[in-house]
């Protein structure tokens, strides 16, 4: 029989100062000890793996201690030994996940509250999983935590929360375990690696502690892994491999080829991944964290290396929010397929297409506007574009309704006033063409005057584009005074409607609707 002991238990906090990233349960417990203030049922919720049951089992190691009642029990009295090897006769664990029914409450916690403890201070009770009890479990345990008999003490632990009945709540002192950040755990597995003489890189121990998705227990078994089935030095590209993660290069060229839209390089790497073996979930999953770093990035001190620094120069966090949306979409098909690859397939050369689609529907809305504006009339039930390269603009009437379409031919749409062309106005505004469409469309039908050079009035004759550029005020004013060189306050104003408020202008309501289709949200009314 072998004698080894995995890392996840050979490194299991004793006492509350090593439990790591939890602080807060462990100093308001250590306080409680200390002065002496023990509640009779404790309710530990949070993720697995993250020190539920361990603090439990501190705690009970801290009420039954023979050195007496401490926040820091000496580990080698007969109680605390015991407690750690779940044998005490006065600590009793139970899983409520094979012991579901009323009997096994009945049996196992009520039936024997009415006995003292055996040799300890505390008859203890510790109940893991028990989102797990069937309801009149529950109500059987009910009463008992109503009026506790002295010197017993309930510790409930569980992963889903919301399935303990507020009265059971209700009676209970609730600790939140959190998830542990990736940069706690990779110095935590730094630590054990030091200790056990692993070989290990930074990188390394930071995509374990990726993979453990904040769970302490699954870092260090992940950690007890790769020692074994590595000969050598644990490097990035190797854990990566033993965990099946896509290698790093190829998540990279996914998502170059996806900000590209580059149709031809997307599908080479799905052959290429399929050749290979790799699991679609897990592109799909990699690709994910990918970009949901870069869209941290934008309102988040987060430093990217110079490989994703260089990708997030060429996208926006509108494009990111869409593409992050759609690569859960395609995670959540491939979770009932039985063709992954062909799920995959559909799914990235789809978001391809969208993004292209959205785009599209960006300068297709534009030119409509410009054209509305400029009281050009569609024609023939259809809309007259005379721009020379504008048939795919055209197209535009394909995505609004034939009603709409009849509106927009038969109603006048009223020619909003001209807007001013100062040098500085028109540089500003063609600056924010490529970047922020909506936003210079918006801005170049807007009537400007100054009152100084330092005070700017903004006039328009639509109330969404108003709103466009309210929005947007802390944006646009920066950006002007640092292209002035001196600070400009912007003020925003709506012109009168010229129509009575009983009217409506059908055309402008259709094309209010379809201007809504921007940054992938269509909303449809």
């Amino acid at each position: 029989m072998s004698d080894y002991v995995p890392l996840a238990r050979k490194f299991r906090p004793r006492n509350f100062d090593e439990v790591i990233g939890q602080e807060t349960v462990s100093k308001t417990l250590k306080n409680a000890l200390k002065a002496g203030k023990i509640y009779p049922a404790y309710l530990f919720t949070g993720p697995r793996g993250i020190g539920k049951t361990t603090t439990a089992r501190i705690l009970a190691k801290s009420l039954n201690c023979s050195k007496g009642l401490s926040p820091e029990p000496c580990l080698q009295c007969d109680s605390c030994l015991e407690i750690a090897r779940s044998n005490s006769l006065d600590v009793l664990e139970m899983d409520a996940a094979s012991n579901t029914g009323v009997d096994n409450v009945r049996e196992a916690i009520i039936e024997t509250l009415s006995l003292v403890p055996h040799r300890d201070r505390y008859k203890i009770f510790i109940i893991d999983e028990a989102h797990m009890l069937s309801s009149a479990a529950f109500n059987a345990l009910l009463k008992t935590l109503e009026e506790p008999p002295p010197r017993v003490v309930f510790i409930l632990a569980t992963t889903e929360s919301s399935k303990i009945p507020p009265t059971i709540v209700s009676r209970c002192q609730r600790f939140r375990f959190r998830p542990l950040s990736n940069e706690i755990l990779a110095q935590h597995l730094a630590s054990i690696a030091q200790q056990e003489k692993i070989e290990a890189d930074s990188q390394a121990l930071f995509v374990l502690a990726q993979a453990s998705e904040g769970a302490a227990r699954d870092a260090i078994s992940l950690l007890d892994q790769c020692r074994s089935a590595s000969h050598g030095p644990l490097t990035e590209t190797s854990v990566r491999n033993l965990l099946g993660f896509s290698p790093k290069e190829t998540i990279e060229s996914f998502a170059q080829a996806l900000i590209d839209k580059n149709k031809e390089d997307l599908g080479k790497l799905i052959v290429k991944a399929e050749e290979e073996g790799l699991d679609p979930a897990q592109i799909i999953k990699d690709l994910r964290n990918f970009f949901h770093e870069i869209y941290r990035s934008f309102y988040s001190p987060i430093s990217l290396k110079s490989a994703t620094e260089n990708l997030k120069k060429k996208t926006s966090l509108e494009a990111l929010t869409f593409i992050l949306k759609r690569l859960n979409a395609i995670s959540q098909d491939l979770r009932l397929s039985d063709s992954p690859f062909l799920n995959l397939e559909l799914g990235l050369f789809g978001t391809v297409e969208a993004a292209s689609d959205l785009s599209s529907w960006v300068k297709r809305l534009e030119a409509l506007e410009a054209r509305l504006s400029a009281g050009k009339m569609p024609q023939n039930s259809s809309l007259a574009i005379a721009d020379s390269d504008s048939n795919a603009e055209s197209d535009a009437l394909d995505d609004f309704a034939p009603d709409e379409i009849s509106e927009l031919s038969n109603e006048t749409v009223k020619k909003p006033g001209p807007a001013a062309h100062s040098d500085l106005w028109t540089q500003f505004i063609k600056s924010l063409e490529s970047e922020k469409p909506a936003l210079s469309s918006a801005l170049s039908k807007a009537e400007l005057s100054q009152d100084s050079p330092q005070r700017w009035r903004l006039v328009f004759a639509q109330s969404f584009d108003a709103s466009q550029a309210k929005k947007n005020l802390t944006f646009i004013q920066e950006a002007l005074s640092k292209l002035a060189g001196n600070p400009i306050a912007i003020e925003i104003a709506e012109k009168a409607p010229v129509r009575s408020s009983a009217a409506s202008n059908p055309a402008e309501e259709s094309f209010s609707k379809a201007r809504q289709i921007l940054g992938g949200r269509i909303v449809k009314k």
